[in-house]
């Protein structure tokens, strides 16, 4: 189901760029990087005998197209987007004790929206506006007898703003954040973000 809903939503975004008669079409893959943070549910985190880690590094992989005029002020892209966190402890409150160990993974694809700021028309300084949707999980390896591993998953709603730096026609440095919000009911992870940057290649 994830996957259907990722295909409907690049179907709808081509369908657009083609009915937008774009020309210019750049495709990218990059590398990302950052530190990520989960904001948990009150009701859990309160109630919860042991802590949650809220910090974690981040990194993944994006590629995607970009269009539009290279010389244009605005341009349009799609983008996807799959990252993974470090692994964490979940630990007793009290006694500091191992509890289980805790990861994320998501899966997002956006739309993006890139309006040039630079004042020159050689190497274009982008601001990024961006939102779409995804699916993300958090895993649980426990360290407890009697407690299973689990993985919980959720759609989530995802949104983006950064800048994007152009070093030269091929390569691009992207600095800037991402925000995760999950829809399911019940879910324990409130929200999440990914604060950090990318390196892209422009074919």
């Amino acid at each position: 189901m994830k996957s259907n809903m990722l295909l409907t939503g690049a179907s709808a975004v081509i369908l657009s760029m083609a009915a937008a008669g774009a020309t210019e079409y750049r495709p990218f893959i990059g590398l990302t990087m950052g530190v990520q943070g989960i904001i948990y549910d009150d009701a859990i985190e309160d109630s919860a005998p042991y802590y949650l880690p809220k910090d974690f590094v981040a990194f993944g992989i994006e590629g995607g197209t970009r269009f539009g005029s290279y010389n244009k002020i605005y341009n349009g892209g799609f983008v996807v987007n799959v990252d993974t966190s470090d692994t964490e402890k979940v630990t007793d409150k009290f006694t500091n004790e191992a509890y289980a160990k805790i990861k994320t993974t998501s899966l997002t694809a956006t739309y993006d929206n890139f309006i040039r700021l630079s004042g020159d028309k050689l190497k274009r300084i982008d601001l990024v506006l961006g939102a779409g949707v995804g699916a993300m999980n958090y895993h649980l390896d426990s360290e407890t007898v009697g407690v299973n591993d689990e993985t919980v998953w959720s759609t989530t709603l995802a949104f983006k703003a950064g800048l994007d730096f152009e070093l030269t026609k091929n390569l691009t440095l992207s600095a800037g954040m991402r925000w995760f919000v999950p829809t399911r009911e019940h879910y324990g992870v409130a929200s999440s973000y990914i604060a950090g940057g990318a390196i892209k290649y422009m074919f």
